[in-house]
């Protein structure tokens, strides 16, 4: 009985609504979700970020992975802040070269090239070797290998650097 009462009001264009109003959760689900698409289509029109941007490709990753940003690793996924090349750029050095003399101290030359980072990055490239290649794709330490990508972020010493 309920099933034919249901299929008659559906095929009958003179009953009235009786519910009419979406759920809030709902609601705030598509806000959400409108908000991510235009963060992420903003972020790909966007000339600047290019750091931030090869660590995390889509809105949508860096949203569901749980990570707890420390200053160091802001550094070294967005490039500011703590480089020798970040802060030359501000004109608050003199020359971006590394300490180690072998480049410009840029996120890049310090997960891969610098040596005074030598150890960490051996325990980092063991690691992500073990289900990966060496050298990574920006976004394969933090998103495949976050735990060592974040060991070697906090056993680098920016004060020394």
């Amino acid at each position: 009985m309920a099933d034919r009462l249901a299929k008659e009001a559906a095929r009958s264009k003179d009953t009235n609504i009786a519910f009419n109003r979406i759920p809030k959760t709902t609601l705030y689900y598509e806000v959400e979700e409108e908000a991510k698409r235009q963060w992420q289509s903003e972020g790909e029109n966007c000339p600047k970020a290019a750091t931030t941007k090869q660590y995390f490709p889509t809105v949508h990753d860096r949203l569901n992975m749980k990570i707890s940003m420390t200053p160091s690793i802001a550094a070294i996924v967005t490039g500011h802040g703590k480089t020798r090349a970040y802060l030359h750029h501000f004109k608050l050095l003199e020359h971006a070269t590394c300490v180690c003399k072998h480049g410009d101290q840029t996120t890049d030359h310090l997960l891969y090239h610098c040596t005074l980072l030598q150890t960490q990055r051996e325990v980092l490239k063991q690691n992500i070797l073990k289900i990966g290649n060496w050298p990574a794709s920006n976004n394969d330490p933090i998103t495949k290998h976050r735990d060592s990508f974040i060991t070697f972020i906090k056993s680098t010493d920016f004060g020394l650097l």
